[in-house]
């Protein structure tokens, strides 16, 4: 069955918050509700784009820790002895 196009919108983002850690209250599906809303009243050409865009303005999204890019640097020898 095709859905629209709040549909899909919607669906995609109560996946990326539950993705992103969040807890999917009812208030949180109402939130995501009215940000889909806004954007089919004000006519959006790129709906997912504009509302996916908009996440982070109407929901704390934290941030995944990342790892270090690179091991610390410690001081090492390369074995060629005392005084060389």
């Amino acid at each position: 069955m095709a859905r629209t196009l709040g549909e899909h919108a919607l669906s995609r983002v109560l996946e990326y918050l539950a993705g992103s850690g969040a807890e999917l209250t009812d208030a949180h599906t109402l939130i995501a509700l009215q940000l889909i809303e806004e954007g089919l009243q004000a006519g959006q050409p790129e709906l997912l784009a504009w509302v996916m865009d908009e996440l982070p303005k109407r929901f704390d999204l934290q941030q995944p820790a990342l790892p270090p890019v690179s091991p610390a640097i410690l001081r090492g020898s390369i074995g060629y002895g005392e005084g060389a």
